[in-house]
């Protein structure tokens, strides 16, 4: 009678400290599972898949450890905990996280790229970024043949740019014409080199009648700024005296002093949403007005920062 009362007790015990670690298990799981959304993410950032490749494996570690431990593995509440576990190494594994790596290293890479008024690199990046992120993008269950392709295909072409890993670096790479690039990147970096060379002008007039380059910075008595050309101006003012109001535009003397900085805002025309770029000359002002589209209906206004 006492051998058998042991033995229950030694049984409780066991299957006492078995339920411990299986909710031990359940814990990590439940932990670990919102991680691996983050590599699902097409927004994903630097820091969030650095935080995941980190997080994911210590994880499996510690869970692999549990189940190791007498009745863990064998619990009728294991698969499910186990389920939670396997997905996120599963995408840990998978293609997203590659395309996430290469997304966010080939973003670095266009920045830098468009702060060395590099077009050919800026635009390649760029276009790398966004296809990576569509990729990521597509639900898993709808990802067929095709997707796998384009996928393979997206990240040998960054591994040829020095972008496969998204290592440091990689955006100093220099690239003197090879490998080739898509045929629509060169087009599109062709587009650039005209606008970029229209801009070496200046900044356009803000007349709708006119928008020609080199527009200087004139005033009016209020205070208020705008570019408009020499020739304008007093098309201008004939307008302020047609409304009733004193022709008062003028350049402003000394024109833009040398310590100013240009900041082009691009605002969405059809909604909410503005964002503000910083540029120290009027020609890098106008070539960011014309070429930068964070929006699908971007407008821009070019205003002069003067030094505190």
């Amino acid at each position: 009678m006492t051998s058998s009362l042991d033995q229950w007790r030694a049984n409780a015990r066991a299957a006492e400290e078995t339920g411990r670690q299986v909710r031990r298990l359940y814990n990590i799981a439940y932990r670990v599972a919102p991680i691996g959304h983050l590599l699902a993410s097409p927004d994903a950032t630097t820091n969030d898949v650095a935080y995941a490749t980190a997080r994911i494996p210590r994880a499996v570690s510690a869970a692999a450890r549990i189940l190791a431990l007498p009745g863990v593995a064998d619990h009728a509440e294991t698969p499910y905990a186990r389920s939670f576990i396997n997905a996120a190494e599963r995408t840990l594994k998978g293609t997203s996280t590659r395309l996430l790596i290469t997304a966010n290293g080939a973003r670095a890479a266009a920045a830098q790229a468009a702060h060395e008024r590099d077009d050919l690199r800026s635009v390649l990046f760029t276009d790398i970024e966004q296809r990576c992120r569509n990729l990521v993008a597509r639900p898993r269950d709808r990802r067929d043949r095709a997707d796998r392709e384009a996928s393979d295909s997206v990240l040998a072409l960054a591994a040829q740019w020095g972008l496969h890993h998204g290592g440091p670096g990689a955006s100093n790479r220099a690239i003197s014409g090879e490998p080739a690039v898509p045929h629509y990147v060169a087009h599109e970096v062709a587009r650039r080199a005209e606008i970029r060379a229209r801009c070496t002008a200046g900044i356009r007039c803000t007349r709708n009648a006119c928008l020609e380059y080199g527009a200087v910075w004139a005033e009016d008595s209020t205070g208020a700024h705008v570019f408009l050309c020499l020739s304008c101006i007093p098309v201008e003012n004939a307008d302020r005296v047609a409304r009733g109001f004193a022709p008062t535009i003028r350049p402003v003397p000394d024109g833009v002093p040398a310590s100013a900085r240009y900041v082009v805002f691009l605002y969405n025309g059809s909604g909410r949403g503005g964002e503000e770029v910083s540029c120290d000359t009027a020609q890098e002002a106008q070539f960011v007005a014309e070429t930068m589209r964070p929006f699908n209906n971007t407008g821009h206004h070019i205003r002069v920062a003067l030094a505190r």
